[in-house]
């Protein structure tokens, strides 16, 4: 059984945007209290240091908000009998294979901005460590965590 390479819903990039506006607005916040600290204390280190992260939230949000497309595009998975294969990165390009044999538990987690886009996001996890696919439906989500544990079951079986 081999699968086709699989993106992830074109519905992930709000989430992806969203989680970039609020990172962005909680390092504007920093730098806000840094200014106000600044004022209160007539302090140039602080009103300096606020300037500085409101300056780096801002560049931080743009590049975020830039690349989102391009991580969208570059993230795929694959599911075949034998591994699991994620692929994802636009400028340093990795490529996750994990044994289907290895496969332990496949977890399906959603927090509130993958709630809001009906989304779920697939753990699976191995003795060593746990890799994530980001988002997907929430149907293609029970189908792959069924899938995964059926051959995850089948190949420790064979062997």
């Amino acid at each position: 059984m081999e699968n086709e390479t699989e993106r992830l819903p074109h519905q992930i990039t709000h989430v992806w945007q969203l989680t970039a506006v609020i990172t962005a607005l909680v390092m504007a916040a920093i730098g806000v209290g840094s200014l106000s600290i600044g004022q209160g204390n007539e302090s140039t280190f602080f009103s300096v240091s606020g300037w500085l992260i409101i300056g780096v939230a801002v560049v931080v949000l743009l590049v975020m908000l830039a690349l989102v497309p391009y991580r969208w595009r570059f993230w795929t998975y694959r599911i075949s009998d034998r591994d699991v294969e994620l692929h994802k990165g636009y400028f340093f390009r990795k490529q996750i294979v994990i044994p289907i044999a290895r496969v332990q538990n496949v977890t399906l987690d959603q927090g509130p901005f993958l709630r809001w886009q009906k989304l779920q996001g697939i753990a699976i996890v191995t003795a060593a460590t746990s890799h994530k696919i980001d988002g997907v439906s929430l149907e293609t989500a029970e189908q792959l965590k069924e899938l995964i544990m059926k051959l995850a079951k089948e190949a420790r079986n064979d062997l």
